[in-house]
């Protein structure tokens, strides 16, 4: 059974451990305050992470004395604090020492070139002519000084002694300083997207190539791949064959001399290999860059992948990586998530993204990104920034607790699945080109395919051909792979099997198994017809169900499965697509059934019927507790259950023959299975008080270098790229901000990066100082981060117009958007930035035509919307107070509902204490052993992000940009003076009762 106080609070291993971007010169006292943080909010560790802006020397003594620092801390905190493997990404290059260390070493590719694209350096392997053009093939080495590799350049990772050397630069000098805490405080190894194909031109096709390549393929196919070049680019001749072993043969060397040797260090070493690799999404992409994703997984000790965007598109990825895991027995699923959702997502859009993660496999959340600090450039960097310089952060704890449950529960027991989909890499293997479409429509096919299944609550495993080959046999009438047993396998539409493939459903279908075929539904095109690449005649397609649509498959595999749990849309009588589930069964025959509503914008009215005559009781993962559920009934064999899940709403059923809970609850985690609400009494009238101090971006400039003016007014974004990075270091430069004063506030301070190293900083004439007193945050002495100064210039501000002049001279490590270059000497290095300055005060806003404010007093808001009132940038706190008056039935409960929220999150405190924490629809919440009979006093206080203040605001379409970038800073083509900004508010609430 269960054990209830592990899902109350998960061990550190469920826990969230964030990529922590150590970006920056950094401090021993900071970098241990950063980590209490993270502890003091919930998070379980941390993976050390070098990225843009780093300037403290990577891999030196300083650097290790410092990963030694917080792992030793991390220990003290019962913390696991993991180690990045490399300087930036993708992983191999060793911050560039490797191919410094041999020419040989460097990057190789195969290049398909006309005559006049031969580069000097080219190696010629080949000609031939096609279409009567004559085309070259020849072995491309990457050169030295590219600037994201540190001048260096990206690596062999097909060659073993490429790995060797990688190992021996980095995991050996780890282990020199910190081996006494491998397998413990140090549980592994974070591997980012190591791929054996880095160069991609747009009109040049590449392809994977390392020196042994020749000679492994004609040891192992049986002819010389040189002879056959023109198959592997063009469609003629035995082309699916050659392009079949050719891609066979480069995802094996790379399994065989980067992945299993990596692995084999960590395990011999106590610890794990986690992390992706390179472009698991799509077939397309890992043809181009890693051959295929799931045969590495069968190496990695914690095998893992990411999750960019706003959105739910990879289910393929997803379940790629947990088939792997949950068939061998691994130690769970990592997934780096949340990275380029932009810095409005905070509670909401994590908890539906973490939802769908954990019914897909999900089981060890790796936050994308807490900055060390966000100064310059590093605050572009693929937001949100997930840390302490958020409003939000001080509510950190509930969340991360709610993370750290649903992983505790995505990985318990056992899945409940008895479909096996074969997955079709060596179909898009042997139709791969750069040249058509025919991988994209596979990809397309079995992405509809995978969606389709989990919408209709048909779970399934991938089963990876390579690895069947390996682990697959036939027991019982059914394929085991691993430690789990199939009783139908699915082909999706393709074109390929493997022979090993063949042999195992020859054999299933003679043990009485079930092959169900589904037809291309979408292009009439693709067909199994080929073995290993060759076309042959197929005899055993006659045994397989041949099914023409996805509804045929979904409804013979309905009839298939053990446990088929529906959740039928009310409003339609059919299934209700949005909400997916998983269901896994323990060893004493409970099951936990964890459902997400995927949907953002609708609720769903359902019913959930779930085949069992056990106790069914649900788990509030957010204020933890079991109980029972009122809506809950008997029917036919069947547990029926009403609810309404709101949009990114869950809900976790346990399913036991135990008694778990003598109380009833009727709204968990945006669920609620009784909507029948009666109305009380409620108000839209409130006393608000703003907890912080407003605030102004200044971010027009006139911009000066050596005395001479270069930008008269511009956007200060206009001077990054453009100008300020590429300047030569210790070249003098002058900024100039404006701002307009109607009534002198009573105290107002600027916010500068950096100030303690510019020359000057001048406030209407006036020179002002800021001198640094600790090198770790304090709010005293920063604004949001450890490098974002305050300088109290109220006795300088006048009324009408104002000037801030700031001086000095570049010294900055940034080279372009997200990359920087190494400092040489970073003890005596004092940055300076050309950014964005903030007024932070007791004033509010008038807008003059919403590119333009002017301060003014400060004044009462309105709470609807304060960024339209006079608060258009603050970043904080909202408290809203009243009051209502009810009388108390024993037999009713007494809810709050809050309405028109715009926020991150709402507390509400009833008669002094905390009620509630709210983030996401319905925004209703149970108070009723807070309120007292007659007269109570209501405060909710809102907290919004970093958004409004900290974002691409300056972009017109920013709210519909899915992916968040340093780019999207510099889009000048969707570039707009006006300000995006987010609603900051709340319309009313309302006091209900119910009898649940």
């Amino acid at each position: 059974m269960i054990d209830l106080e592990k899902l109350k609070n998960p061990d550190s291993f469920y826990r969230c451990a964030p990529f922590w971007s150590w970006n920056d010169n950094l401090k021993e006292e900071e970098l241990l305050r950063q980590i209490t943080e993270m502890y003091q909010k919930g998070y379980g560790g941390f993976f050390m992470h070098s990225r843009v802006g780093l300037v403290t020397e990577y891999l030196s003594e300083e650097w290790f004395y410092l990963v030694k620092k917080c792992i030793e801390h991390a220990k003290k905190l019962n913390m696991l604090a993991w180690i990045y493997d490399e300087d930036k990404w993708p992983s191999g290059f060793a911050g560039g020492a490797v191919a410094l260390k041999n020419p040989s070493y460097r990057h190789k590719f195969l290049v398909l070139l006309k005559e006049d694209q031969v580069e000097q350096d080219d190696e010629v392997l080949s000609s031939f002519v096609h279409g009567g053009v004559k085309y070259i093939v020849a072995k491309r080495t990457m050169k030295l000084g590219d600037r994201w590799f540190n001048g260096s350049c990206y690596v062999d990772l097909l060659s073993k002694e490429v790995t060797q050397e990688f190992i021996n630069l980095t995991h050996e000098e780890y282990k020199k300083v910190c081996q006494e805490y491998f397998g413990n405080a140090m549980p592994g190894i974070f591997t980012d997207e190591p791929t054996y194909l880095r160069v991609h031109y747009k009109d040049i096709p590449t392809l994977p190539w390392t020196e042994k390549l020749p000679d492994r393929f004609l040891q192992k196919k049986g002819y010389d791949i040189k002879d056959h070049f023109e198959e592997l680019f063009f469609n003629v001749g035995n082309y699916h064959k050659v392009r079949f072993d050719f891609f066979d043969i480069a995802l094996e060397i790379f399994i065989e001399n980067f992945t299993i040797p990596y692995a084999k260090w960590c395990e011999e070493n106590g610890i794990m290999m986690t992390g992706h690799y390179m472009a698991e999404d799509t077939m397309r992409g890992q043809i181009e860059w890693i051959g295929a994703a799931m045969p590495h997984y069968e190496y990695m000790q914690l095998p893992g992948v990411d999750k960019l965007a706003r959105h739910l598109e990879q289910v393929i990825t997803m379940k790629q990586v947990s088939s792997v895991s949950e068939q061998l027995n691994k130690k769970g699923v990592l997934c780096e998530t949340f990275g380029t959702t932009g810095q409005h997502v905070s509670f909401l859009h994590r908890k539906w993204i973490s939802d769908w993660q954990a019914v897909l496999g999900v089981t060890y959340i790796n936050p994308h990104l807490s900055l060390y600090s966000m100064r310059g450039e590093r605050k572009r960097d693929y937001p949100p920034n997930l840390f302490y310089q958020q409003p939000w952060w001080e509510d950190e704890k509930f969340f991360a607790d709610y993370l750290a449950r649903i992983s505790y529960i995505a990985g318990l027991g056992k899945r409940d699945v008895d479909v096996l989909v074969i997955h079709p890499i060596s179909s898009a293997w042997a139709e791969y080109s750069r040249f058509d479409d025919s991988v994209d429509k596979l990809d397309s096919l079995l992405d509809k395919t995978v969606k389709e299944l989990i919408a209709n609550k048909i779970d399934f495993h991938f089963g990876d051909e390579i690895i069947l080959s390996k682990y697959a046999q036939i027991e019982n009438g059914k394929i085991r792979v691993g430690s789990y047993n199939y009783k139908v396998v699915v082909l999706p539409p393709l074109t390929n099997l493997r022979k090993t493939t063949m042999q195992l459903l020859q054999n299933f279908i003679n043990s009485g198994g079930k092959v169900v075929s589904l037809k291309d539904f979408m292009f009439s095109r693709f067909e199994l017809c080929m073995i290993d690449g060759s076309k042959c005649d197929i005899p055993l397609k006659e045994n397989f169900i041949n099914v023409a649509n996805i509804d045929e498959l979904v409804s013979i595999l309905k009839e298939e499965v053990s446990i088929y749990i529906e959740v039928i849309d009310k409003k339609t009588g059919q299934n209700a697509k949005k909400i997916i589930l998983q269901s896994r069964k323990l060893d004493d025959g409970s099951r936990i059934i964890f459902l997400a509503n995927t949907d953002l914008k609708r609720e769903a009215e359902i019913t959930i019927k779930i085949p069992t005559d056990n106790n069914v009781f649900a788990a509030d993962l957010v204020d933890f507790g079991i109980f029972n559920i009122p809506t809950l009934k008997r029917e036919n064999g069947f547990a029926v259950i009403d609810a309404t899940m709101y949009p990114s709403s869950s809900l976790c059923l346990l399913v036991c023959e135990k008694e778990l809970s003598q109380n009833t609850k009727n709204v968990i985690s945006g669920v609620v299975f009784d909507n029948s609400f009666e109305y009380r009494t409620g108000s839209c009238e409130f006393d608000i008080e703003l907890k912080n101090y407003n605030t102004l971006i200044l971010d027009r400039i006139k911009y000066e270098v050596d005395g001479k003016v270069v930008f008269e007014d511009c956007c200060v974004s206009q001077v990054w790229h453009k100008h300020f990075y590429n300047l030569p270091e210790g070249t003098p430069f002058k900024a100039t901000y404006y701002f307009e004063v109607e009534k002198v506030p009573s105290q107002l301070f600027v916010a500068i990066e950096c100030a303690e190293n510019l020359d000057m900083i001048l406030v209407n004439g006036q020179p002002v100082k800021f001198e640094r007193k600790t090198e770790s945050f304090s709010p005293d002495q920063n604004f949001l981060d450890v490098n974002i100064s305050k300088i109290d210039i109220t006795s300088f501000v006048k009324q009408g117009k104002n000037e801030i002049v700031i001086s000095g001279r570049k010294s900055n490590n940034i080279t372009a958007p997200g990359c920087h270059e190494r400092i040489k000497d970073p003890k005596n290095h004092r940055p300076t930035e050309v950014e964005a300055i903030y007024l932070i005060g007791n004033f509010s806003l008038i807008c003059v035509d919403e590119t333009r404010f002017v301060i003014t007093d400060s004044k009462k808001t309105c709470h609807y919307d304060i960024t339209k009132d006079g608060y258009p940038f603050y970043v904080g706190t909202m408290s809203l107070k009243s009051s209502f008056e009810i009388t108390k039935e024993n037999s009713k409960r007494v809810y709050i509902k809050l309405n028109n929220v715009s926020a991150a999150v709402a507390k509400v405190y009833v008669n002094g204490k905390k009620a509630c924490i709210l983030f996401s629809q319905p925004f209703l919440a149970d108070i009723t052993e807070h309120v007292n009979e007659g007269k109570n006093e209501l405060e909710i206080v809102l907290t919004n992000t970093l958004f409004n203040l900290i974002e691409a605001n300056h972009k017109a379409d920013v709210f519909d940009e899915l992916y968040r970038r340093p780019q999207s800073f510099i889009d000048f083509e969707n570039f707009t003076s006006c300000y995006m900004l987010l609603p900051f508010g709340l319309g009313s609430y309302s006091i209900l009762t119910s009898e649940f």
